[in-house]
């Protein structure tokens, strides 16, 4: 557990702007963490598409709280299941990225939290012991992606948000209305070289380009 001191260090960087702004993109996947693997579709200025395969994830749900304490919350909940609180008592290694689903309406509180469950215990899961904790199949996701840098909190979190539906409706790329996803790749301890990303479902074809008009 965090000593007071560090845990008001985490909280004051989380909320500053320009906490571990960085220039150049981080890849993706840190060495020796397991990450969910896709095909990149194409990429265009702002955004990129991905084909990602059907996979199994274990994840929480919180209401009535804002986004980051809703995030921190749920973290302890999944990081516990991988340390051991599942039905075979086994250490889970951790992996990439953590997933957030948000709902779209004004107001929400409510979210669905994610760790992806390994390779090796993609086919049988352990289950959960604690009752908040669930495990949830994924089917094949085709994705909007956009990149940012920093911390990822709830304004910044909406104002990539934006960027990312602008850029989409400009090239006529629809996406699932009512919920978008946020990933975060790193440890609260990594202070620089951070990736975020916004994520929206595709409706449709997936691509880049502007479409034609029919």
């Amino acid at each position: 557990m965090l000593r007071p001191e560090a845990a008001a260090a985490l909280v004051l960087l989380l909320v500053w702007p320009g906490a571990g702004a960085e220039r150049n993109e981080p890849p993706p996947c840190k060495e020796g963490r397991e990450c969910f693997d896709y095909t990149l579709v194409c990429a265009e200025s702002g955004y990129e598409a991905r084909l990602y395969p059907a996979s199994t994830w274990v994840g929480t749900r919180v209401n009535g709280s804002a986004y980051l304490p809703s995030v921190v919350k749920s973290f302890w909940r999944l990081f516990h299941y991988i340390q051991g609180r599942n039905q075979l008592k086994v250490h889970i290694p951790m992996t990439s990225p953590v997933l957030t689903r948000v709902k779209d309406e004004p107001g929400s509180q409510e979210f669905e939290v994610y760790f992806m469950v390994p390779r090796a215990f993609q086919e049988l899961p352990p289950t959960p012991t604690e009752d908040t904790v669930f495990l949830e199949r994924f089917p094949e996701l085709r994705i909007y992606a956009r990149y940012f840098g920093g911390w990822l909190t709830d304004e910044n979190r909406k104002t990539q948000l934006h960027y990312l539906d602008g850029k989409l409706s400009h090239d006529g790329r629809a996406t699932q209305a009512g919920q978008h996803f946020t990933a975060g790749y790193n440890s609260p301890m990594e202070l620089f070289k951070r990736r975020n990303e916004v994520w929206r479902l595709a409706d449709g074809d997936l691509g880049c380009s502007p479409t034609s008009p029919e």
